[in-house]
């Protein structure tokens, strides 16, 4: 017989079981959410012409004063659940009539209605599911789009699972995107919102347009704004038009074809040459490039291609594109420079490599477009995921430590982010990716060889160890002696690191980037070692820095005195003049002449480096002799 404690225990138990499983699934639901921090703020925008507007926006950094136009991009893939936190911090221009209000998200939201104004340090959340991939835009929420004029717009993209290069699950498979959020602005209004006066709408009147913040001719320097592509190659361009007016978007050489609008895919693609943006409005399209060339891509109103009346500016940017390509080629860099090519063809860098503790740093985006890679980005840990069909490799800002097919690695220098851009050292694009790095034609160009699909498949390094060597050796010498180290290893980014103390050296000594002045007695010891962790045998050189001892003879006018003297290496003989004519310090082999005489140089010097036997003559009086015999 079953007591009835019996069975109120058990079902207590029971509840407790499923409470736990509520608990553990709540937790990881909650695990799945990407947390987004936008501040308010305001900041200025550089014009075409050189003028500057004042802005209001959002920034990633919490500092009065670094809202960007348009706002930080936010992206999402199908299935997230996105929380964006916005946080009014104020403006740092204190005149100004500044107000926020929580977000919206254009064609997920509902656009009716508008929220209280958020007080300087307050924070709204938002907390959304991105259900189906497409292009939109965030906005502050304000009845008389002051926020949207002044920057308080930017774009919210939803990507296919798992960031696959398809428009959406089971959609058009792409090769690249681009996003061009357009802006029109009215610098009235934007004066008028930084004295903190009243503006007429009534009286709007834009007088420059804009791409992701940028109009022509600044959109050629961008990226992010002017099209780079191959022959046969698919890009998709998601335009989103968040302001007033409406924009015909027009491609010169090509059609293409609109798949999606505000976020719904077509059931059918329409194939146009022209696409018009109504207000308000996203649409994506797919252009497949079939021929090589440069080719516009503006609005089809002339008004909206000039910067305040100068034509041509505004809506107006270009399409880079290049014969196809083959499995690989090649790729020239500079420093400093956001301008590449590639197999002879131009392609803009987000960000412009650079030199830091002697290492190259180059975009990894970049180097994934031309290695027929993906590069994926995580919210939550920063990391990155770059992958090729032989390749998954786990990065992490300011970290040597990476994982690479499941293995964890060794970084020779650290990965870091540059404005949102994963920036690599090219010692990782030759160990990891297999690439061949050697220096370009001039001082600060990198000259890059690769093969698509031809990446390392495992972390496997080469085993050689460089060799090392001291230009000139260690010795005696007489005076400050400049020294050259150098390195002989396949790797081309194998370095050399030193001590000056006699210490033992490794990779966190000193780093040679070029001669080391000797001024005093040192003894350097320094060591190579390659980027697959390969080290040489430790080098040691001592310098002796002895200035040399000096010897006198005196030069009567008859006779050296002394005649014949003994002297060690590096030794310096100076001859005196100690009578009332002209003699001359002449060797037999032509070797050593001087003149001294009472009305010029009465002193005449010469440091014998080299053992033997020196015998000279004054040439004025032959029978005057001597000799210098060096051991």
């Amino acid at each position: 017989m079953i007591r009835s404690g019996t069975i109120k225990w058990y079902f207590f138990m029971l509840a407790a079981f499923f409470m736990l499983m509520l608990a553990l699934s709540t937790h990881a639901h909650a695990a799945e959410v990407k947390k987004i921090q936008l501040y308010a703020t305001d900041g200025s925008l550089t014009l075409a012409d050189g003028k500057e507007i004042y802005i209001w926006g959002f920034s990633l950094v919490n500092k009065p004063g670094t809202a960007v136009f348009p706002g930080p991009k936010v992206e999402a893939e199908e299935g997230d659940t996105l929380e964006v936190t916005v946080t009014n911090i104020g403006p740092q221009q204190t005149e100004t009539d500044f107000r926020v209000y929580p977000i919206r998200f254009h064609g997920i939201d509902t656009d009716n209605g508008v929220g209280q104004a958020l007080a300087v340090g307050q924070s709204d959340t938002r907390q959304i599911k991105a259900i189906q991939a497409g292009s939109h835009y965030y906005y502050s929420g304000d009845a008389n789009q002051y926020g949207v004029q002044m920057g308080m717009s930017g774009p919210f993209i939803v990507k296919a699972k798992g960031s696959s290069k398809q428009a959406w699950t089971g959609g058009p498979n792409f090769d690249k995107e681009y996003v061009f959020h357009l802006g029109e602005l009215d610098p009235v209004w934007h004066k008028a919102s930084e004295d903190g006066t009243v503006y007429d709408r009534s009286k709007f009147h834009p007088r420059y347009w804009t791409i992701n913040g940028k109009s022509f001719p600044d959109v050629e320097e961008d990226p992010a704004s002017m099209i780079h592509g191959m022959v046969g190659e698919k890009i998709l361009v998601r335009l989103i038009n968040p302001g007033n007016d409406e924009h015909p978007m027009h491609l010169h050489g090509h059609h293409f074809q609109v798949i999606a609008e505000n976020g719904i895919p077509l059931a059918v693609p329409v194939d146009k040459d022209t696409v018009g943006l109504e207000p308000g409005e996203t649409k994506d399209i797919l252009i497949v490039f079939d021929q090589s060339g440069h080719f516009p891509f503006h609005s089809h109103k002339i008004l909206d291609n000039t910067n305040d009346g100068v034509y041509p500016g505004g809506l107006h940017t270009m399409t880079h594109i290049e014969q196809g390509g083959s499995n690989g080629g090649s790729i020239s860099l500079e420093i400093g420079s956001n301008h590449a090519m590639v197999n002879d063809g131009h392609v803009m860098l987000d960000v412009a490599p650079f030199q830091l503790k002697g290492d190259t740093y180059v975009p990894l985006n970049f180097i994934a477009d031309q290695f027929a890679g993906t590069l994926q980005a995580h919210m939550g840990d920063r990391s990155f995921t770059y992958k090729t069909e032989h390749t998954k490799m786990e990065l992490w800002p300011l970290q040597k430590q990476a994982i690479m097919n499941g293995q964890q690695v060794q970084l020779q220098s650290p990965v870091l982010q540059v404005k949102g851009t994963a920036m690599v050292p090219l010692s990782y694009v030759s160990s990891f990716l297999c690439a061949k790095v050697r220096a370009g034609s001039s001082p600060n160009s990198t000259f890059i060889e690769f093969q698509t699909g031809q990446e390392c498949q495992s972390p496997d390094l080469d085993h050689n160890p460089p060799t090392v060597s001291a230009d000139p050796p260690g010795g005696t010498y007489p005076s400050a002696r400049t020294v050259k180290l150098v390195i002989r290893d396949e790797d081309p980014n194998a370095r050399i690191y030193y001590t000056r103390d006699g210490t033992i050296p490794s990779e966190h000594s000193t780093l040679y980037t070029g001669p080391i002045t000797i001024a005093q007695t040192t003894t350097l010891k320094f060591i190579g070692i390659d980027t697959s962790g390969n080290a040489s045998e430790v080098t040691t050189e001592s310098y002796l820095i002895q200035p040399a001892p000096e010897v006198f003879v005196d030069v009567l006018d008859d006779k050296f005195t002394p005649a014949q003297i003994k002297v060690k290496r590096g030794t310096t003989v100076t001859w005196v003049l100690k009578g009332t004519m002209m003699h001359t310090v002449t060797s037999y082999d032509g070797l050593i002449n001087g003149t001294i005489d009472t009305n010029g140089r009465t002193r005449f010097s010469y440091t014998f480096n080299e053992a033997g036997t020196f015998n000279y003559f004054c040439m004025v009086h032959p029978f005057m002799t001597g000799s210098v015999i060096v051991e």
